[in-house]
């Protein structure tokens, strides 16, 4: 099983426009509890004098289609031992 403490943190940032707001951004990268699949999750919030606001967006692929889009689109780099096949 994963959980969210099992997320990879792509960014993590923190902005302050001016002394009184806030700005607090993190991406990341997780599998699903079946681990079937990725999910990028892009969370936001947003501190100031009068209210805090947050907003989380997620985007899931199977990774099963990821793996095929790789071998598809991906670029080929094969490395291997002088003799080929293995005896």
């Amino acid at each position: 099983m994963v959980s969210e403490h099992d997320s990879l943190i792509l960014q993590q940032r923190m902005v302050r426009h001016d002394p009184a707001n806030l700005q607090c951004r993190e991406i990341t990268l997780r599998l699903s509890p079946d681990c079937r699949q990725l999910v990028l999750s892009r969370y936001t919030e947003h501190y100031g004098p009068a209210l805090v606001r947050w907003i989380e967006r997620s985007h899931s692929v199977s990774v099963s289609e990821l793996f095929r889009w790789m071998v598809a689109k991906g670029e080929v780099r094969v490395q291997g031992s002088d003799r080929w096949p293995f005896s």
